[in-house]
């Protein structure tokens, strides 16, 4: 993104729990598809930036501390995002997703 968005994201930081990226922090986009299906979900990471992630993923991973994303919410931030974080991916979220593959 070369100019800040006009229009707020919604987005949910997680952490992995365990394995090589234990504590890793991701932000997922719950209401933005990350394939053609909306089956999968936008996500952005340090390393890697955007990509998928599936519901199964998001289950296995826990709520980040603000402690932990502020860095990566700063990024996002500064690459033009303007975000409105949220504690949990709800049912709206997911519906919301499935729609903007439809349209």
């Amino acid at each position: 993104m070369d100019t800040k968005d006009t229009e707020t994201t919604v987005v949910v930081f997680r952490a992995d729990r365990s394995g090589p990226f234990k504590d890793d922090v991701t932000a997922v986009f719950p209401e933005e598809p990350g394939d053609y299906s909306g089956r999968t979900m936008l996500c952005y990471a340090h390393i890697g930036q955007h990509g998928a992630c599936s519901r199964d993923w998001y289950d296995r991973t826990r709520p980040a501390t603000p402690l932990e994303y502020i860095d990566l919410e700063s990024e996002l931030e500064c690459i033009g995002y303007r975000l409105k974080v949220r504690k949990r991916i709800t049912y709206a979220m997911d519906t919301r997703r499935r729609e903007a593959v439809r349209a």
